[in-house]
């Protein structure tokens, strides 16, 4: 039944069936006429051969548009219209896939445009753009590990290669940027190579925001302490002050009062920031940004595992790192509980949580970056909720503490 049920003729009937008629046709001739057993015999085994041998051939592949397509080049300028409308398509590749449509409709779900309709993006002339790689591409170039016993060693988890680095840089996987430049082999400083026409995601941003977050606390915390801390007295003043007994006392008049009386200044009022929740959808592997009732982003993401799925509820996010060191632990990976056994891996953009940890309330629990943008979507989490490093950047700037988490 096994080899019915996957050798099958050019029609589709199983090779069981064909069988089966063969052998009616060949015991008929047999029976009837008995001249043409022979003829029957090879008619059985020719059919027989036909049926392994239409099914041998493999089928025909749809060959990939290049990238200067036009139809390709269209749907790139979608992509990075939405990318850069808050509606992230995923990695960039001028492809058809599920993230891209998934981000399109919601985009048209939040302007009151009907699904389906395309966007204008007659103003991305030309997706592509020449980049020269640089210094600062290649600081973020180091060496790599592939188990945590030798990454816990390393000063940073860094890019395993200038491909790499400028790939996530462009929001694009290594693959494309390689497709779009075939005649580099070894990608090098100050090479000139064609990219996607996309606002960059810069590693020097994400440092310098960590630097900026850890300002703002240090400020915080030492005002906290200046305002906690005992004031010091008042030196005394006299009971009774000076003045010149030769002078006349003069009564004060309503002007002196005024002059001498200080007008306060109003304090500018702060505008408030929006009110923002996030829904993520498990089964869409889709994570909705709301200010108040309007959707206004959404992102692609892995969404836990089926054996530690992330827990539906209403959560709040708890933390919100830069460049986290990460607790690798086995045991919380495959169960969820945690062990006294573990290795702390070192910040860096090849870290398994990338460059940010949003954690929440429930233990070991929270959205984060990723090595592998590219698998977004496309492969299981160890519970946690994973997003493409760029989208990741763009999230934890979207969310503070506070923020609630709703997962569907």
């Amino acid at each position: 039944m096994l080899a019915g049920a996957f050798l099958t003729d050019k029609v589709g009937s199983p090779l069981t069936s064909r069988l089966l008629e063969m052998g009616c046709l060949l015991w008929s001739c047999i029976m009837f006429n008995r001249v043409f057993w022979v003829c029957a015999f090879l008619s059985f085994f020719c059919a027989l051969g036909f049926s392994f041998g239409v099914e041998a051939q493999p089928l025909a592949k749809t060959p990939k548009p290049s990238p200067d397509d036009p139809a390709r080049m269209e749907l790139l300028r979608l992509q990075i219209f939405l990318d850069q409308a808050g509606f992230r398509p995923g990695k960039l590749d001028g492809l058809s896939g599920e993230f891209t449509q998934k981000a399109a409709d919601r985009f048209c779900d939040a302007r009151g445009i009907p699904r389906g309709k395309m966007p204008d993006v007659s103003h991305i002339a030309n997706p592509y753009r020449e980049y020269t790689v640089g210094d600062d591409d290649a600081k973020w170039v180091g060496p790599t590990a592939s188990t945590p016993e030798e990454q816990e060693k390393l000063k940073a988890l860094l890019y395993g290669s200038l491909w790499e680095a400028v790939a996530e840089r462009f929001h694009c996987d290594l693959n494309f940027l390689q497709e779009l430049n075939p005649q580099i082999k070894d990608l090098s400083v100050g090479a000139v190579i064609r990219v996607p026409d996309v606002k960059e995601f810069l590693m020097s941003d994400v440092k310098l925001l960590e630097k900026q977050r850890a300002e703002r606390q240090l400020a915080e915390k030492q005002a906290a302490a200046a305002s906690s801390a005992p004031k010091p007295a008042a030196p005394l003043q006299p009971i009774v002050a000076p003045f010149d007994l030769s002078k006349p006392v003069q009564a004060p008049t309503p002007q002196s009062v005024a002059k001498a009386t200080p007008v306060p200044t109003p304090a500018p009022t702060p505008t408030p920031e929006p009110q923002r929740h996030l829904v993520l959808l498990r089964a869409e592997r889709l994570i909705e940004v709301y200010e108040r009732e309007q959707m206004v982003a959404c992102f692609p993401c892995t969404p836990g595992s089926t054996e530690i799925p992330v827990p539906e509820g209403t959560w709040k996010i708890t933390g919100n790192i830069l460049l986290p060191y990460f607790r690798w632990d086995k045991s919380i990976l495959e169960t969820g509980v945690r062990s006294e056994t573990a290795y702390n891996l070192p910040p860096g953009p090849n870290s398994p949580v990338g460059i940010v940890w949003m954690g929440i309330n429930r233990p070991s629990v929270g959205m984060h970056g990723t090595n592998s943008p590219d698998r977004i979507g496309r492969n299981q989490s160890h519970g946690c909720i994973r997003l493409a490093n760029w989208d990741a950047f763009a999230m934890c700037q979207l969310v503070k503490k506070g923020t609630t988490l709703e997962v569907r």
